[in-house]
């Protein structure tokens, strides 16, 4: 048997249902290399351990008789910090909040029970998910790829933790890229669903009107089996080619400047060309400008955030970085009219990216100009420039995926970004999964971390039962 941190969840789901390879043990691997692993990582917030294994055990005696709820059953996930699970701790990283005990699972984590996951604990995210990945009570999340650089965020924890087989699912939640710009700098496949599609219920507000839920996994065809146990459509097998499929290149919203790095440049035009030697059809196409649509997202986000969280900064601006009070304060800097002008606007850019999916199925673009950036990035240079291609699509609300579609020559994973129409999501991940097989991802994807081992210096871990 393959080692199990190798496999995806689709392999370790056909062992279990097949009695060759016992939950418990799947569980307890995962255990075991978040012990190895994580002190230098930074990645697991929570764990239940002993819970999980009583879980472990129980999905195994119902798939022996025949009990089987599909293909997430018995397979771990961790999930965001930012999301409710029962008797965990949602500290959204902030020290205030470690002993803020969920009472219920929120709604997503109630469907994946439901589907047999054992829920393994929670995961690292950027503190309320609008400050830096670093506060004093939690330790920087480090990219397993190179602990020197950044994982992104803000559901960091989540793509480390698949990325380096901590677990083979997570769950993400992504505002304005939060689940596609770690996974591209992660190596892994994140999804950010139609608007709407997966249940918000249980997760801790940053902006209502443009926050999802989504999963993050090794591939897209993981994204696919955990997306439809969160409340999304199945998921045709993937295809023999795509003759037939339609994708639009947006080459205008990442010009050739200093920015765009040349090894993702290299990647995307190697993966447009792939595209047509399975037989799509693609065509140039012009989105509205992406830099105005991030003004339209900031008018619309930052007064919404600071809806959610003005009251606790103005009582207790302690319990937030520097970085965080600076963000909650810039929505106070928008007036209701722009406020209302900028949903209006967000009308006129969800009509006009419409009219160009009415022409094409899918949309393929970088996630991110660059590969991982070292960490502190955010607070010099570099954080001055957005990096990331994909907040517009959380304007718009279409679904759209990160997957990894090469490494530089230093070895650092390249995401790049398919984008489909509303409640496309199915063939959005159809389309994805015949990519990546085409690509061979599985043949240099293997977990080979080259990490150090050993305890941590600082243990900020909750364990419960």
């Amino acid at each position: 048997m393959a080692e199990i941190s190798n496999l995806t969840i689709a392999q370790l789901s056909a062992l279990i249902r097949g009695g060759h390879l016992s939950p418990a043990t799947l569980v307890q691997t995962c255990l075991d290399r978040i012990a190895a692993f994580d002190p230098h990582l930074h990645a697991v917030n929570s764990l239940r351990a002993e819970a999980a294994l009583d879980e472990a055990r129980q999905a195994a005696d119902e798939i022996a008789r025949g009990g089987w709820r599909g293909p997430l059953h018995g397979i771990p996930v961790g999930i965001k910090d930012l999301i409710d699970v029962a008797g965990l701790p949602t500290t959204v990283q902030a020290a205030h909040r470690r002993g803020h005990m969920a009472s219920g699972d929120a709604a997503v984590v109630q469907r994946l029970k439901t589907a047999g996951a054992v829920i393994l604990g929670k995961l690292a995210t950027h503190k309320y998910a609008v400050g830096l990945n670093e506060d004093a009570a939690f330790p920087a999340v480090r990219n397993p790829w190179d602990l020197s650089r950044d994982p992104c965020g803000s559901s960091s924890g989540s793509a480390v933790a698949v990325a380096v087989g901590l677990c083979p699912g997570a769950v993400g939640s992504d505002t304005a890229g939060s689940i596609r710009d770690p996974a591209a700098w992660c190596g892994v496949a994140g999804l950010k669903p139609t608007d709407g599609l997966i249940a918000t219920g249980g997760l801790l507000p940053l902006s209502r009107s443009m926050d999802c839920i989504g999963p993050m996994a090794r591939t897209a065809a993981d994204c696919a089996l955990m997306l439809e146990a969160m409340g999304g459509p199945p998921v045709a097998p993937d295809l023999p080619d795509l003759r037939g499929c339609r994708i639009g290149l947006p080459r205008h919203v990442y010009p050739d400047h200093a920015t765009l790095d040349p090894e993702v440049a290299a990647a995307t035009e190697a993966t447009i060309a792939l595209l047509r030697d399975l037989g799509a059809t693609v065509t140039e196409v012009r989105l509205p400008d992406f830099t105005e649509m991030g003004r339209i997202a900031r008018r619309i986000t930052w007064p919404e955030e600071t809806a959610e969280h003005g009251a606790e900064l103005d009582g207790w601006p302690d319990r937030f970085s520097a970085t965080a009070r600076a963000r909650l304060a810039d929505g106070r800097s928008i007036p209701a009219p722009d406020y209302i002008t900028a949903l209006g606007q967000r009308r006129n850019m969800w009509a006009a990216v419409a009219a160009v999916m009415s022409e094409t199925e899918l949309l393929f673009l970088p996630t991110m100009l660059t590969p991982a950036q070292p960490l502190g990035y955010e607070s010099g240079p570099m954080g001055e420039v957005d990096l990331s291609l994909a907040r517009p699509f959380n304007l718009t609300g279409n679904p759209a995926l990160s997957f990894c579609i090469g490494l530089t020559r230093q070895g650092l994973p390249i995401g790049g970004q398919l984008v489909a129409g509303w409640h496309d999501d199915a063939r959005l991940l159809q389309v994805a999964t015949t990519l990546e097989r085409a690509m061979g991802v599985e043949a240099w994807r293997k977990l080979d971390p080259g990490l150090p081992t050993g305890p941590c210096q600082l243990d900020h871990r909750t364990r419960v039962r």
